[in-house]
């Protein structure tokens, strides 16, 4: 199966989010935890500055103060971060925003765009590939937990073909490994 990438800021970020904040059940619940002390934590020292403010022990603040310092950095930062990236793909990846793809028996052989399907590139052969993913947008293929090679679903003509494909390369590498 062959086809072309061209992917977009805005996919590339999306696909990175996913990575740090969805692809786990334990991940979506960090998350959950984190966005919610974000809030809760204001929020409880304001009611209690307000309506109760001799019941503040002298512990309560510095164990406040590290848990919001924590979930701002997990939530709004790391956001932030992953959009910086994202917004500078262009200049720092141009092969990774137009890219080719051929996924076979054998593995995944991605070439810059314009040294076409059979030009040098990357080759990855099934055992060296971690896991993949899918998401609601985009396939996930991780090479490392950091390297990831994203398939937007909208660059994919049969999505069902390739996820069959990637499931029985997997399958067949898992079972080299055993």
């Amino acid at each position: 199966m062959q086809f072309t990438v061209d992917l977009q800021p805005e996919e590339y970020r999306r696909a990175m989010l996913w990575q740090q904040f969805a692809s786990t059940m334990g991940k979506r619940v960090n998350d959950w935890a984190a966005w919610a002390i974000l809030v809760l934590v204001p929020l409880t020292l304001l009611l209690l500055v307000i309506f109760a403010p001799d019941a503040l022990s002298f512990w309560f603040w510095p164990v406040a103060l590290l848990a919001f310092v924590y979930s701002l950095y997990s939530t709004l930062l790391i956001r932030y971060q992953i959009g910086r990236q994202a917004a500078s793909l262009w200049q720092t990846n141009p092969a990774l925003a137009h890219s080719h793809y051929h996924i076979h028996q054998k593995g995944i052989r991605v070439t810059a765009t314009g040294d076409g399907p059979d030009g040098e590139g990357l080759f990855l052969p099934w055992k060296e590939i971690k896991r993949v993913a899918e998401s609601s947008e985009s396939f996930l293929v991780f090479v490392t937990d950091e390297q990831i090679l994203i398939l937007p679903k909208r660059c994919v003509g049969d999505w069902e073909r390739l996820r069959r494909l990637m499931n029985k390369g997997m399958e067949t590498a898992l079972e080299k490994r055993n």
